[in-house]
This record gives C-alpha cells, structure tokens and sequence, in this order.
C-alpha cells in the first residue's frame, strides 16, 4: 500500500538523528507544500512530474536528499545546470541544531530557496522570534513567499543579494547561508549580536567538490568569527562566488618525476581523506579522468601556477610543474595519519576583520594553512 503525504513525512522526521525539538518541526512543516510540481531528482536526468508520477514525487519529495527545484536559472537548455534546490533535511536538521535556534529568538536566512527552511526557523523561534530572509532570485523569491502565506507562516521575505549586505542595521542571533562562499562576507559578522554564529557552507576555493559547514562564533568587537567544521556540505554557491575548479592537466603531458605507492594512489583524495586534504592544500583542484581500458585517475592541479599531479589506481604517482604537487599532497597524507586521522569536525576556520581566512586543527593555536591572506586597510 502507498504511504500518504503524512505517513512520509512522518518516518522523514523520526529518522533524523538530531535534537527532539527539531524533529518535531520537521514532522510539522509540510515539504511537499514547498516544492514545485515538476523536479529533478538527479543533475542528470528527466525531470520527475507530479502529475504523471505522484507517487515517485511523493517519495522525492519526503526522501532524505536534496530537491533541485530549478535548472538553467529557469530557462530551457539541453543541459541542466541546478541553480535552486531544497537541500537534504538531514543537511538542514545538522544546520540548524549548529545554529542553536530558541524561542524568541532573530535569524537573519542567507538564500530562501523554497522557503521551506524559513518555515522550519518560524516554527523554532515561535511567536516572539523573527526570521529574515534574504533571496537573490526574483522567481524564485516570488514562488518562496506564496508557500510561506499558503502554509501559515510570516517570515519577511526580501528580495537582495545576501552576500552584498543589506541596508537595515539590525543585529540577529544566528545567520543562517543556504549557499557556499568562499569568502565570508563581512555583513555576515557585523549583522550578527556578540557571541551570535554564523552557520555557512565554506568552499575552499578551486579545491575538491564540495565544500563544509562551519559555524562560527562572532566577536563583535573584532568583526571576526571563529570556530569548527561540524560536518561536509555541499551547496550551490552563492552567484557572486561561483569559483573556478580548475582545469585537468592534458592527458598528454609528461611527467617530471613518476613513482610508486602501495595500494591505491587515489585512496589519497578517496580513502575520506579528500576534505582534510582540501583544507590543508590551499588552492589546490581536483577531478578524475577516464583512464585506457575502463575506470578513472584523481587529477590535482594548482591553477595559479603550472603544477599537477595524477593518481592511478595501480599506486603510481605522476607530477610536473615547478611545485612538486604530488609529494606535498602525499607528505600531507602521511602527516594526517601521523596526527591519527582526524576528522573533518576537528579542523577549524578562522575569519579576521582583514579577511584573512585561516584553517587550523584542533585549535585556533594548533597548525594552520592560509586559504585567502589578510587584506590591508581592507574588511572582509
């Protein structure tokens, strides 16, 4: 027998491993009611119609994974480019909980989308709270506050770049970024009370795909946030920001040195290894190549210089270029094992007043890597 709309959003919400409070609002809030009839479930792929296949939208729409609710930016095209989605609740319940959202409490939301994520920030902040919420697309703004009225709640929904700041000067407990940055607007800081965080996806520059949610504790005084990684996040990034990721170096470049590991040379980037490699590598992209035969090879590659590495599936390692990519990528994979394999909550970030944005593990004092330097007589 087919579940109802209910049923489904009720085993959603039960299966959440968060807090019991954030749950009940996801068992509350109705999803389905903030998705469009026609979506994607994959960036590759025919869109799935609620009207020819309600069922399968149905369990779209109440399955722990992201909805693309819009590609192209609305237009037609043979190919589709996601640039709007309701992210995955599981996602949604973890950013949540980072933020720490209470009764009576101010969000300032970076990104509507949907607006299904408004709703949930009204149900967690009651009557007395207030939730903001900021989105950059006219269309998609427009489809977010119909939901919003249609279901009862009354967030203020205000059409603006997030990222560009916004004139009113109020101060909020929590922000609360549905996009990835790489540089982490100042406005972020300077809207948020002291001791207030900022929870955003941060995406190292050109690095792997992907990216990872910190939540930051803000120093009023200093205009600076700081704190660490609670889990992997991949969101589409904010307009302004979309980053290069770099480019393959030619299959047919030869290599200045090759050499041999054991195992798989990919377990490097693969083996869970990849985000903390990301973190520790600055500037450093990644991808995969098809390889003679069957199968792939992970590509590394510094964009600002001539520099790239490959790793086969067979153990060999190859570089070229001038900064010796491939042994500075493994002599961080040994230093990573060396330190017990951390993971990627107990690396932090680092955001000055300066823009400096700063990496580091276990603690602010511990080792560090520089993504974005300080910029003088400059805010973030």
């Amino acid at each position: 027998m087919n579940r109802t709309l209910e049923e489904r959003r009720a085993r959603l919400a039960a299966g959440l491993d968060t807090s019991e409070n954030i749950r009940e609002v996801f068992a509350k809030v109705p999803r389905h009611l903030f998705l469009p009839d026609r979506i994607w479930p994959k960036v590759v792929g025919a869109p799935l119609d609620r009207d020819t296949d309600p069922e399968g939208w149905a369990d779209h729409a109440y399955a722990d994974a992201p909805v693309i609710t819009q590609v192209n930016g609305g237009e037609e095209g043979t190919v589709n480019v996601p640039t709007s989605s309701s992210s995955a609740p599981s996602v949604m319940a973890t950013m949540l909980r980072a933020a720490g959202v209470r009764q009576g409490q101010s969000v300032l939301e970076i990104g509507t989308g949907t607006g299904f994520n408004a709703a949930l920030l009204c149900e967690l902040v009651g009557q007395g709270g207030r939730v903001l919420t900021l989105e950059i697309d006219p269309s998609v703004a427009v489809r977010a506050r119909r939901a919003l009225e249609r279901t009862g709640y009354v967030p203020t929904v205000l059409l603006g770049d997030g990222t560009a700041g916004h004139e009113s000067r109020e101060r909020f407990d929590s922000v609360i970024a549905t996009c990835a940055v790489v540089r982490v607007p100042a406005g972020w800081f300077e809207r948020t009370r002291a001791g207030g965080v900022v929870v955003l996806p941060w995406s190292p520059g050109v690095t792997l795909p992907g990216g990872m949610m910190a939540r930051l504790v803000v120093d009023a005084l200093t205009r600076s946030g700081e704190g660490r990684f609670v889990g992997g996040a991949d969101f589409m990034p904010a307009r302004e920001q979309r980053s290069r990721r770099g480019a393959p170096p030619d299959r047919g470049k030869v290599a200045d040195r090759v050499w041999r590991v054991s195992g798989d040379a990919r377990d490097l980037i693969l083996s869970g290894a990849g985000p903390q490699m990301a973190l520790m590598n600055p500037g450093t992209a990644m991808g995969f190549q098809p390889v003679d035969g069957g199968g792939s090879l992970v590509w590394l590659a510094e964009p600002e210089s001539s520099s790239w590495a490959r790793l086969h599936a067979d153990g060999r390692m190859e570089q070229g270029g001038p900064g010796q990519l491939g042994e500075r990528i493994w002599t961080s994979y040994e230093w990573w094992k060396a330190q017990g394999s951390p993971d990627l909550t107990e690396y932090g970030l680092t955001v000055t007043a300066e823009g400096e944005h700063r990496v580091w593990l276990r603690s602010s004092s511990g080792p560090s890597w520089t993504h974005l330097p300080a910029r003088p007589h400059a805010t973030v």
